[in-house]
């Protein structure tokens, strides 16, 4: 963070950008905005998301970097009438596609997994074949 924000700031000084300080009008909007961004968008999301680490596999848990953008257009669209265009549906349905092929396959791991150990064998043959298995 650190590197890039020196980076942003030789790029922005090249460019000729003035160093005035950002203005902040504090409207009861803008507060009720930044309360909301903090309680909700800071404090119950890494909660949630520190929380689903405990219980959940870190490849499900790293999905949520990839829904998050869709659940921010679909909310745009709903609560502030923002429009969707065929690029945003098109993105919007890759990632979904691709979430869900992640999440089929660790279910198609964790499934070989729990019937090898009733059968018997190692966790890391059982890793192996799934990985050499074509997705069905």
């Amino acid at each position: 963070m650190l590197a890039g924000g020196a980076l942003m700031l030789v790029a922005g000084t090249l460019r000729g950008e003035p160093f005035a300080p950002a203005t902040w009008v504090e409207t009861p909007d803008a507060l009720l905005a930044l309360g909301y961004l903090v309680v909700f968008g800071s404090l119950a999301a890494f909660s949630a998301y520190t929380w689903l680490l405990q219980h959940a596999p870190i490849s499900r848990v790293a999905t949520y970097a990839y829904v998050n953008p869709v659940v921010a257009v679909v909310l745009g669209a709903v609560i502030l009438s923002e429009s969707i265009t065929p690029a945003m549906l098109v993105g919007g349905a890759v990632i979904v596609t691709g979430v869900a092929l992640i999440i089929r396959h660790e279910a198609g791991v964790r499934r070989a997994r729990e019937e090898a150990a009733a059968a018997g064998a190692s966790s890391q043959s059982i890793e192996d074949e799934a990985e050499a298995a074509p997705e069905a």
